[in-house]
């Protein structure tokens, strides 16, 4: 008798319910693409910087960073790059720039620059295209005399995008590496 009570939940599962299939077809009904659900965001908030300098979904966050540290980053804390580039123009050279000068400000804070690239392309050569633009802002940084051991890098590839939609304004945000501070908290003995 017990094992019948334990083969009922099993062959009421296995049964299933009868179903008539149509061979009409089905009418589309569009939806608006604002009533369509979009990837989850997820920002960082850090005080004092703009929302376009937030790290992404995958993307660290800063951390154990005093009020003073927090109040001094950077007001820019992502440099983009163009298709299929590791170059780092201009602008992104005086973003690198004013980086140094914070991480020289506070000896105790590391950094981890995460490469990041739009959706186009393989993941293997995002991956690899994500760590060149990674080590092209490691380089600036050390020139700026920042020592190589307080940098990290990562590379995310297409897997950290800031933005789904499948045009070129997109694909810019996409193409970034985003600095991600870590201050090394003191040791209690």
């Amino acid at each position: 008798m017990h094992i019948l009570w334990m083969l009922l939940p099993a062959s009421l599962l296995l049964t299933g319910c009868a179903q008539e299939v149509s061979s009409r077809p089905v009418a589309r009904i569009p939806v608006p693409a604002h009533a369509l659900p979009q990837p989850p965001t997820q920002r960082y908030a850090v005080p004092g910087v703009q929302s376009e300098n937030i790290n992404g979904p995958l993307g660290g966050r800063n951390k154990y960073l005093s009020d003073a540290e927090l109040a001094a980053l950077p007001t820019h804390l992502r440099v983009h790059f163009a298709t299929n580039s590791s170059q780092v123009n201009v602008h992104g050279r005086h973003i690198a720039l004013d980086n140094a000068r914070f991480l020289l400000k506070f000896p105790h804070v590391n950094v981890r620059l995460e490469g990041n690239c739009d959706q186009r392309g393989t993941q293997e050569y995002n991956l690899a295209l994500g760590n060149r633009r990674a080590e092209s802002v490691a380089r600036l940084l050390e020139a700026d005399g920042v020592s190589a051991s307080r940098i990290e890098m990562v590379s995310f590839g297409k897997d950290n995008l800031l933005c789904y939609a499948n045009d070129a304004k997109c694909w810019k945000r996409n193409r970034r590496v985003d600095f991600v501070y870590h201050a090394m908290l003191p040791k209690y003995r």
